[in-house]
């Protein structure tokens, strides 16, 4: 039993670095710009469709595959804020904003995602793995793919978090999100600001697609079951709270795989909404938000 326990731990780390690698993208665009980003999903399958036709199509390194998919999700996050959000946010003025933004990206992730249906098709594509064999730890054992993707997680969020606490950019992204008005006050650029935000954000996910890819099928819609299950994080961590996020990921992930032990499998899933439906009764304001005050 004690074996059992310490193999689905791992494998609860393991997925939780994938969680957290996908859902501190989501956190980080809403703690900045506000807007929950419906299209995250869709940034996801494109890493994965990217990592595809460069490790499959032109057989290209996965290291150059997963640059390139990290780097064509960034360019396309780079577009979202000048040519959707920003045009949207002048034209509204005053008004509330939050449930157009909803409706502006689940427009984008509809139109994403027919995109990659009309350019990739509807089949269900296979990337073998990145790095193959299985790492002996006795009583389990452990592919080297998923602890590729656990080091290069942990590797991307800690130079995240590096970025955002001593590079300039990082802290002007920071101080954005704590109090745009008073950031801007002080001459630091909101519109470079929120695109780079949201870039690096969509980043991210389009990373967590790539690596993850050699573990799932790719198809259009790959990344719907991990935007739900992020937007759970998000809310558990506290929204806009990237150590929350980081935290909470890690919680949902271990909870889920060593609920197998006690529960049916075909439960697993609802565990992390479980989660979340308590915390919101007994701490609304998540793991490590802080409560609003009058």
């Amino acid at each position: 039993m004690l074996e059992s326990i310490v193999e689905f731990l791992i494998l609860g780390i393991i997925l939780g670095g994938i969680y957290a690698l996908f859902s501190t993208g989501l956190t980080l665009i809403f703690g900045v710009l506000d807007v929950i980003n419906v299209a995250h999903g869709e940034f996801f399958a494109i890493g994965g469709y990217i990592v595809f036709a460069a490790v499959v199509l032109l057989h290209l390194s996965p290291v150059l595959g997963i640059l390139a998919a990290t780097s064509g999700s960034f360019l396309l996050g780079l577009a979202v804020y000048p040519l959707l959000i920003r045009p949207l946010k002048r034209r509204l003025g005053r008004r509330p904003q939050g449930p157009l933004f909803l409706v502006l990206t689940l427009g984008l992730s509809t139109f994403l995602q027919s995109t990659l249906l009309a350019i990739g098709g509807g089949d269900y594509l296979r990337i073998p793995p990145f790095v193959r064999g299985m790492l002996d730890l006795g009583f389990t054992a452990v592919s080297y793919q998923r602890l590729l993707v656990l080091a290069v997680a942990t590797v991307s969020l800690a130079s995240l978090f590096l970025f955002l606490h001593f590079h300039r950019q990082g802290v002007a992204i920071r101080a954005v999100a704590l109090n745009p008005d008073a950031a801007q006050a002080v001459g630091i650029n909101l519109g470079m600001i929120f695109t780079l935000a949201l870039a690096l954000g969509v980043a991210l996910a389009g990373m967590a697609g790539a690596l993850i890819a050699p573990l799932f099928n790719v198809y259009p819609a790959v990344g719907f079951a991990f935007t739900i299950k992020a937007f759970a994080i998000t809310i558990l961590g506290g929204l806009g709270n990237l150590a929350g996020a980081l935290l909470a990921s890690f919680v949902i992930a271990i909870v889920e795989t060593l609920s197998v032990l006690v529960i049916p499998s075909q439960w697993q899933n609802v565990i992390a909404f479980a989660i979340m439906i308590l915390v919101l009764l007994v701490r609304p304001q998540g793991l490590l938000g802080r409560a609003d005050r009058e």
